[in-house]
């Protein structure tokens, strides 16, 4: 495969990641399962394809039991200000992600 072709497949991953990540916001009230359905499709195209996501789609979803965050419903948000630390914690298998900042 030459290099224009790998760009318009990882360009077409990144719309797909996005098409799957706002369907999963959309079913999240009325299909919670259907959402973590779509997330995982989306961790996989992820791991298959090499792509690398943004920060604010990192932070969207849980990466261990794949449940969109909702502050507030289904992840706590801490604020350390002694370490400058911000802290994720999903409510659902407790998992923490911690994030500096400035």
């Amino acid at each position: 495969m030459d290099k224009r072709s790998k760009k318009v497949i990882k360009e077409t991953v990144r719309d797909r990641i996005e098409h799957l990540l706002k369907e999963a916001r959309s079913s999240f009230r009325t299909h919670p399962e259907r959402s973590v359905r779509y997330l995982k499709l989306l961790w996989k195209l992820v791991q298959k394809y090499k792509v690398r996501i943004t920060k604010e789609q990192k932070l969207s979803f849980c990466k261990k039991c794949f449940t969109l965050w909702v502050p507030g419903r289904t992840v706590e948000i801490f604020f350390d200000q002694r370490n400058s630390v911000i802290e994720y914690k999903c409510k659902k298998c407790k998992f923490k992600r911690r994030l500096k900042y400035k």
